[in-house]
């Protein structure tokens, strides 16, 4: 046995070490030296490896840390959505079939609704569109943990599915059984700021232990 691999077990657990714990980095190095034999210096390494895991198992920033990037990744889930709609949207107005066009016209709209519709039909698209983008920049903010960009991006957005709500409850504002995409951007527009709120409550509690 050489002491390759306990300097590999060290190596990864200095990069582990949360920055609280950084100066125990050169420490590991510098023991490892005094190991008096190859399974010694394993011990000692897998020691440190398992200690490193610990203390960024309970670093508070690693917690908020890994608490962001969850947000992100549900934030980009969202904006893969909208892109997928404006795309079908699209494919719609290049002639495809439109599925929402079918639902209104099972559900007895009328001419003028339908024709409402089809008009409103290129701002929709463009909303979902730019939608998409604004919560990719979200989610990318996020995950970097700037803040400020992050939040407004994140009004962009709203003000953008603001636009496109309005847009669909003005040609139909009651129309039960016709789908709409706009209902998980609703249910995202309330569960976004309240994970934040979350987050920055335990990022408190944590940082006051």
């Amino acid at each position: 046995m050489t002491r390759r691999l306990p300097r590999i077990l060290c190596t990864v657990a200095t990069h582990l070490l949360p920055a609280s714990r950084r100066s125990w980095a050169d420490g590991m190095i510098a023991e490892l030296s005094y190991a008096d034999d190859d399974r010694a210096a394993l011990r000692f390494a897998s020691g440190c490896l398992l200690a490193a895991v610990r203390e960024r198992a309970r670093d508070a920033d690693t917690h908020i840390m890994a608490g962001l990037w969850t947000i992100a990744v549900a934030t980009a889930f969202y904006a893969v959505v909208q892109l997928s709609c404006a795309v079908r949207g699209v494919a719609v107005l290049l002639g495809a079939r439109d599925g929402m066009r079918d639902a209104l016209l099972r559900h007895g709209a009328s001419s003028t609704v339908i024709a409402s519709y089809e008009a409103a039909r290129p701002a929709v698209v463009g909303c979902f569109l730019a939608l998409g983008i604004a919560q990719l920049a979200t989610a990318w903010f996020l995950s970097r943990g700037q803040v400020r960009p992050f939040a407004t991006a994140w009004c962009i957005a709203l003000m953008i599915a603001g636009v496109a709500v309005a847009i669909q409850l003005s040609i139909i504002p009651a129309s039960a059984g016709v789908p709409s995409e706009f209902h998980a951007l609703l249910m995202q527009a309330v569960a976004v700021p309240a994970l934040l709120v979350w987050l920055h409550r335990r990022q408190h509690h944590l940082r006051e232990r």
